[in-house]
């Protein structure tokens, strides 16, 4: 039986909304029933985060939840090199694995980190402040050093373990690559969103300067001024704000947008459940990042039933494939043609049938099962 009599110590205190909290509400509850006869150590500091998996932890009895206070990026880090070590031998771990790029300098067993925000990795496009720009590079440091001393990297995707590996000089031998999935049934039997009175666009990704939302709302605008504005779907954009610079830069091109302003939503974060409506009601999903490790969002579209479009960026194209139709990050004028592509109902119901059909390479078993996989290697090699 995989990892039986094991102990697997997760270190997630880093992890917060968005894809990670997308991947632990969906990971946790599988490892436990896949591996039922090992036991996981999960600790958090998100509030939220807790409030979703205490229900799990206290329904598996090999699960147990350390919830621990919010803290600065400081408080983190001491944590993790300091007292993760004296947890990980209380608890006799046979392995530790961190849901990012953090991970102790020295830890008394296998250990495995888990490498999936490009912002740490790259300096093209690098944040407007000061201070981010310097966390990025500390971040960047304290990363290398996790690859120097874990078992095995985990990336998400193929393009992101080659660029990335090549930027940290990781040999190949120690990267493994693990997709994230996603539940089909959950998403597509989601009640759609009724409450918004026009139809709409959608795109749903936290706030930072890298999702490229400006020349969404430019693309957006140039599609309703060229086909009219009665024929013009909503647009609405989901997200928590995490770049308040940003965020001024939207509300500005939402101001330049004129007569459109009132018709561009930007709504804010929301609960898990409620973003799954808002994408069972779309005509459309746009997802025009152009700094991904995978891209989730990508998923939850075509699992919810809804054509794409998206960036042209590698990470994307391994992800949805021909699901999709592709514009350049930087070109609104190709941003816009594909947009306008994409509501036309021949095109759109295409996409729907190729992203069905993609999504069978993507599942949350599927991503689990090699997770414990790599799990088990680790602690074998050990």
């Amino acid at each position: 039986m995989t990892l039986e009599g094991k102990r697997v110590l997760i270190d997630a205190t880093g992890a917060s909304i968005g894809g990670g909290y997308t991947y632990l509400v969906n990971v946790m509850p599988r490892l436990c029933a896949m591996a039922p006869g090992a036991q996981f150590t999960l600790m958090l500091r998100n509030p939220r985060l807790i409030e979703v998996l205490t229900p799990i932890a206290e329904r598996e009895t090999n699960f147990d939840l350390e919830a621990l206070p919010e803290t600065g990026v400081a408080g983190r880090m001491l944590h993790t090199f300091f007292a993760m070590p004296k947890i990980a031998a209380r608890l006799g771990a046979d392995v530790f694995f961190s849901v990012g790029e953090v991970a102790p300098w020295k830890v008394p067993c296998a250990s495995i980190a888990s490498f999936r925000n490009a912002n740490v990795f790259t300096r093209e496009v690098a944040p407007p402040d000061l201070r981010d720009r310097i966390r990025f590079v500390v971040l960047n440091a304290i990363a290398r050093l996790a690859a120097k001393r874990c078992d095995r990297i985990m990336f998400v995707s193929h393009d992101s373990a080659r660029w990335i590996g090549e930027s940290i000089g990781l040999a190949e031998a120690r990267r493994a690559v693990i997709h994230h999935g996603i539940d089909v049934d959950d998403w597509s039997s989601a009640e759609p969103m009724g409450d918004h009175p026009r139809p709409y666009v959608l795109s749903v990704s936290s706030i930072y300067h890298y999702k490229n939302f400006v020349r969404l709302i430019e693309a957006w605008a140039q599609v309703a001024r060229r086909c009219g504005v009665d024929d013009m779907p909503d647009l609405v954009i989901i997200g928590d704000d995490y770049d308040r610079p940003y965020r001024e830069e939207m509300e500005r091109a939402r101001d330049e947008a004129g007569e459109l302003r009132e018709r561009i939503h930007i709504l804010g974060g929301m609960p898990y459940e409620e973003v799954k409506s808002w994408y069972r009601g779309t005509r459309l999903f746009v997802f025009p990042s152009y700094l991904e490790t995978f891209g989730h969002p990508l998923l939850e579209a075509m699992a919810a039933g809804v054509p794409l479009v998206a960036s042209g960026i590698d990470s994307f194209r391994e992800v949805a494939g021909d699901a999709a139709l592709y514009a350049a990050y930087d070109d609104v004028d190709g941003l816009a043609n594909a947009i306008e592509q994409a509501l036309e109902p021949d095109t759109a119901a295409d996409l729907i049938d190729r992203g069905r059909a993609r999504l069978a390479a993507f599942s949350w078993d599927a991503s689990v099962r090699s997770l414990l996989a790599l799990f088990e290697d680790v602690a074998s090699k050990r």
